[in-house]
C-alpha cells in the first residue's frame, strides 16, 4: 500500500518529469484506486511500478502517456452526491468510473494504490470501444489462445453498416471498467481484416 497525494511529481521511463498527479479514479464497486490522471490523461496503476516517498514512477514516456485515455466524462465521472471527501482531500480529487457509480449510502473513496487489480476491469462482448474520443463500436466477441490470454478482439464497427473488424490485443491502450480504448485512428480501424467466424472464437 502506498498513500497519493494530490500534486506530487509523476516521473516517466528515463526520469522524465510527465507532470502531476492531478485526480484519482476509483472502481466504486471494488472500493479500488485503478487509474490516476496525469497530465489530463488516465493512466492505469499497473502502470506504476516503483513507488517512493518523493514521487511516482509510470513506465511511460511523453508519447506514450498522450496515447492513454482522456479523462471525459464519458469515461470517468465527478464524484457523486453520496461520495465523502477524506481527511486532506477535496471531493474534486477523485473520479469515478463512469459505468461503475453505484451511488448507495455514503462513500468514502480510498486514497491508497493497491497494485492488485484482479477482477476488477474485463473485456466482455458489448464493451463500448474508443478511438481517442470517438465511440467506434462494440466488442463483439473476446478471442482467446489456449492459455485464455485475450489475442484479439472482434469489433462491430459503428462506422461501417455493423462490419466486423478483428483488432488484436496489443493495440488496446487501456480498459476502464468495461470500456476499451484502443491506439488506432479510424481509417486503420477500417483497413483492419473483416472478422470471419472460426471455431475458436468465445
Amino acid at each position: 500500500m502506498r498513500s497519493l497525494r494530490i500534486g506530487e511529481e509523476v516521473v516517466g521511463a528515463g526520469g522524465r518529469r510527465l507532470g502531476q498527479l492531478e485526480r484519482i479514479v476509483v472502481d466504486e464497486q471494488a472500493h479500488r484506486v485503478t487509474h490516476l490522471v496525469v497530465a489530463g490523461r488516465v493512466v492505469g496503476i499497473q502502470r506504476f511500478r516503483d513507488l517512493d516517498r518523493e514521487h511516482l514512477v509510470v513506465d511511460l514516456d511523453e508519447e506514450r502517456l498522450r496515447r492513454q485515455p482522456e479523462a471525459l466524462p464519458d469515461v470517468v465521472g465527478t464524484a457523486g452526491d453520496h461520495w465523502r471527501a477524506p481527511g486532506g482531500y477535496a471531493l474534486g480529487d477523485f473520479l469515478g468510473i463512469a459505468s461503475a457509480l453505484v451511488g448507495q449510502g455514503v462513500y468514502v473513496p480510498p486514497v491508497h494504490l493497491d497494485l492488485d487489480l484482479s477482477a476488477v476491469h474485463q473485456i466482455a462482448p458489448g464493451s463500448p470501444v474508443f478511438s481517442g474520443r470517438r465511440h467506434v463500436g462494440n466488442v463483439s466477441q473476446v478471442l482467446t489462445d489456449d492459455a485464455g490470454t485475450v489475442v484479439s478482439l472482434v469489433l462491430r464497427h459503428a462506422g461501417l453498416l455493423g462490419t466486423r473488424r478483428l483488432v488484436p490485443a496489443d493495440h488496446v491502450v487501456e480498459v476502464i471498467g468495461s470500456t476499451v480504448h484502443l491506439d488506432l485512428a479510424e481509417r486503420e480501424i477500417e483497413a483492419l481484416p473483416e472478422y470471419r467466424d472460426t471455431p475458436t472464437a468465445r
